[in-house]
């Protein structure tokens, strides 16, 4: 019986195999998609195209004009606060394009009616005449009048205008790029430019014939190819040489950052993690793959090993090192492998019915071979598992064996769609997500010690966030047909294709595995002595500095200063100035019971202080009065004194300690509360955007650098400067403030910076750090004070103007800055926010 159940077994699984091989072999390349060829086919100009045939024995010219002048104060009043740089030159590009045609010509009554106007406006004039477009940062969104429409006896004339504004530096070169036209039918065989470069001489001219050419005016004709006009400024003369000084800046900081960046990583494992060979072995083939990796930066043509490097070879070595350094494997049940092959399933329905829509198979094949191939894969494992005699594990073999056939089938389809190369657009995107997903998987487990299905789930979540934002996943393009080669996504001159953005979201993980070190280390109090926690939080905390917001350059050096990353160094030096100061002999209380006793102590030694000091103060004139003798007043002294000897130590120590807390507790209080009284400030600097997980991320760094040094302060509490909460955060503040200002001092320095412009950029840092600090000590001693028990008015008494004088200080402050704030100028929100870099799409 067992081997007639084993033939009928393996016969139905080769029956499975058999259907998905020949679903494989029948199904037919995907025709690739092809633009429309004729209006019927399609609305390629957003019109009702019905009517745009030329009339019998009619024709259409077209004609362009570009203007190129310098831009108004009127035509600058759109331009968002902060975005215009008063040193570059603003440059306003008027485009007029003019299409004349017989009256009786249909397009002329589709324009005439309008339907799709506006929105269709940009779509007809870009792919009727061909888009224009010009670099330099875009001041502001390109804005298009009313067409208009004239007739004049036998001709209909219509005008289209269109005006960009951009800004660009006095050095550079101004390129005006000509497109071919997209339109299907053509509007016209061929068009007339005509360029006015106004203050602007032409440089380079590719792909025309010029039909006149003066210093002023540039005609040619453009069939349907594309054209590239590049100007110079007349008033600008390029030296022969650039002259720049051997000493680079830049170098030396990336290099002094670089070094102690690597020098920090390397401490923050600790000694007896370098000492387990797994470890070892980890780091050298994270060592030897980086360079693999990063490779295509600089030579294209490394680009294949790369990716195979960081989704099929990382990802192997993670699992290997999770599965030698954890005790035990993952423990899967038997729900979570049928929650693993619903997922597939749900990702083959996707990919047969792209596969049904586009006729790689038709519907009835499709059909059949999926219910073949799933019932035999169900039936195989029905007959080779019916000897256990427990139904529900039969039924659940059944449905992961047809759920794995449907899987396999899809894998199939996919597999020979890519042979053809049409085939869903984001399918291999989705592919290198799942695999990069093994490496947060493999990490998490390492670093919490166990494998954890919500682990897992959210390191799947994430990867896909890495590689796109949901509506990047869903967009109507992305699991149709392949769509026609399009911009790739930048930040900055970084395209960001799946292999740079698997790389910034290895370096978003870094960043995540030494917070949670963090997390570990400060369970015990002993870390705020830890040297592995140390380096823990200044990686991150330089990491959170690096490459600031701020956009002036450093003297006569042509490299933006985040880029020299003086902040990160900045943030180095004062951090180990916070943690390296003179330090107390303090005793640390273990839970609250003791933290309670040591603060009602400090407070019993401060009333005898207060009492010691009325007592000299009231003495002088009580004694010479005769209302107190000599011996009653060393007898009162005499008490007082012993009392304080009974204390000992000195009366602060008890609000310098970790206030019976772990440090990880702390931290994340002083981290909150800092971010909290920081977000105001994302009126002035920005709020943070991404087009993905990562970029969003690195974008919102600004957001929590001042919050992370908070979070420096709680967590190295007793370590920081300082014997009280206050005068913790004053030190606290100063280290704040050197950092925050180190971004400004260009700026600052800049000769084409207004007094004023400079006084409002210094108070509204000085303003934001101190704002920070004072509330993070003032919250700090108010906590301190409820973690023992005691009312916050024991230590700072209302009816005290010395005690209301910090959270008096605190408001002033505020005040100040948000004036600062309103009154700021555009110079000011540039120099705060940063340039905009920003390319017309």
């Amino acid at each position: 019986m067992e081997r007639l159940r084993a033939f009928i077994g393996f016969g139905l699984a080769a029956v499975s195999l058999s259907a998905i091989v020949w679903c494989a072999v029948a199904a037919e390349p995907v025709p690739r998609p092809v633009p429309p060829s004729s209006p019927a086919d399609a609305d390629s100009w957003g019109l009702s195209a019905t009517r745009a045939e030329p009339a019998a024995g009619g024709d259409r010219e077209a004609s362009t004009e570009v203007t190129v002048a310098p831009a108004s104060a009127a035509d600058l009043d759109g331009v968002p606060e902060g975005r215009m740089d008063e040193r570059r030159r603003q440059v306003k590009v008027t485009i007029t394009h003019r299409l004349s045609m017989d009256p009786a010509d249909g397009l002329a009554e589709t324009l005439r009616e309008g339907a799709e106007f506006p929105h269709g406006l940009r779509r007809f004039t870009d792919e009727g005449f061909g888009a224009v477009k010009v670099n330099g940062t875009v001041l502001a969104p390109a804005t298009r009048l009313p067409p208009r429409l004239t007739t004049t006896g036998d001709r209909t004339t219509a005008v289209f205008t269109v005006t960009l504004l951009r800004q660009v530096r006095p050095e550079d070169l101004m390129r005006v790029d000509f497109h071919t036209p997209a339109a299907a039918p053509s509007l016209v065989a061929y068009r007339r430019v005509t360029l006015l470069p106004g203050e602007w001489s032409v440089l380079r001219a590719a792909s025309i014939a010029p039909d006149r050419e003066e210093p002023d005016r540039l005609e040619f004709t453009a069939a349907n190819h594309a054209v590239s006009v590049t100007l110079a400024h007349r008033s600008y003369g390029f030296p022969d040489v650039r002259e720049r000084d051997d000493f680079s800046w830049a170098t030396a900081l990336g290099v002094v950052t670089a070094v102690v960046l690597t020098v920090l990583l390397l401490r923050t494992p600790g000694g007896d993690w370098w000492r387990r060979p797994a470890n070892r072995e980890l780091a050298a083939g994270l060592a030897l793959a980086a360079p693999v990796v990063l490779l295509p930066l600089v030579a294209e043509e490394f680009t294949l090993p790369a990716y195979v490097m960081l989704f099929v070879g990382l990802p192997l070595l993670a699992l290997r090192h999770a599965i030698q350094v954890l005790p035990t494997g993952p423990q899967w049940t038997p729900r979570d492998a049928l929650g693993a092959t619903g997922v597939g399933v749900l990702l083959a329905v996707g990919m047969l019915s792209w596969s049904y829509r586009y006729g790689q198979l038709p519907g009835d094949t499709l059909l059949t071979g999926t219910s073949v191939a799933a019932t035999a894969a169900a039936g195989s494992a029905v007959a080779l598992s019916a000897d256990l005699g427990v139904r529900a594990v039969v039924v659940r073999l059944a449905a992961f064996a047809a759920g794995s056939a449907v899987a396999l089938l899809a894998l199939a389809l996919w597999a020979k769609a890519l042979v053809t190369q049409v085939y869903p657009p984001d399918s291999v995107r989705l592919l290198l997500a799942f695999c990069w997903a093994l490496i947060p998987v493999a990490a998490v487990a390492v670093a919490i010690k166990q494998w954890k299905r919500g682990a897992v789930v959210v390191a799947v979540v994430v990867s896909l966030m890495v590689q796109g934002w949901p509506s990047e996943w869903l967009d109507a393009g992305s699991w149709s047909l392949a769509p026609p080669a399009q911009e790739l996504p930048r930040i900055g001159e970084l395209e960001l294709t799946p292999l740079v953005r698997g790389v910034m979201g290895l370096l978003l993980l870094g960043y995540l595995l030494l917070v949670l070190r963090l997390r570990r280390l400060g369970t015990a109090l002993e870390a705020t002595r830890d040297p592995s926690a140390e380096s823990a939080m200044i990686v991150c905390l330089m990491v959170a500095y690096l490459t600031p917001q701020g956009s002036a350059t450093l003297g006569d050096i042509d490299v933006p200063l985040p880029m020299l990353s003086i902040t990160a160094i900045a943030a180095w030096v004062t951090a180990r100035w916070l943690l390296a100061g003179p330090h107390l002999s303090i005793v640390e209380p273990y839970d609250q019971e003791e933290h309670r006793e040591l603060i009602r102590a400090a407070l019993h030694r401060r009333l005898l202080l207060s009492s010691e000091q009325e007592l000299y103060r009231a003495g002088r004139s009580r004694i010479g009065g005769g209302e107190l003798s000599m011996a009653e007043f060393d007898r009162r002294r005499l008490e007082l004194d012993a009392a304080l000897r009974g204390h000992g130590g000195h009366p602060e120590t008890a609000f310098a300690t970790a206030a019976g807390c772990s440090p990880w507790q702390n931290g994340l209080h002083a981290f909150v509360v800092s971010l909290l009284l920081s977000l105001p400030f994302l009126i002035v600097f920005g709020v943070p955007s991404g087009i993905d997980l990562t970029s969003f991320v690195f974008e919102a760094r600004s957001v929590i650098a001042l919050p992370a040094f908070g979070f420096l302060f709680g967590y190295f509490y007793p370590r920081i400067r300082g014997t009280q909460p206050m005068t913790k955060a004053l030190h606290l503040m100063a280290a704040a403030l050197v950092t925050e200002l180190s971004g400004y001092v260009a700026a600052i320095a800049e000769p084409d910076l207004g007094a004023m412009d400079k006084v409002q950029v210094v108070a509204i840092i000085v303003g934001k750090a101190a704002l920070v600090s004072i509330g993070l000590g003032l919250y700090w001693e108010w906590r301190i004070m409820y973690l023992a028990d005691e009312p916050w008015a024991r230590v700072r008494n209302i009816r005290s103007l010395r005690s209301l004088a910090t959270p008096l200080l605190a408001i002033t402050i505020a005040a100040i800055t948000t004036a600062a704030t309103s009154a700021a100028s555009q110079t000011v929100d540039r120099v705060l926010r940063g340039d905009e870099t920003s390319q017309q799409p």
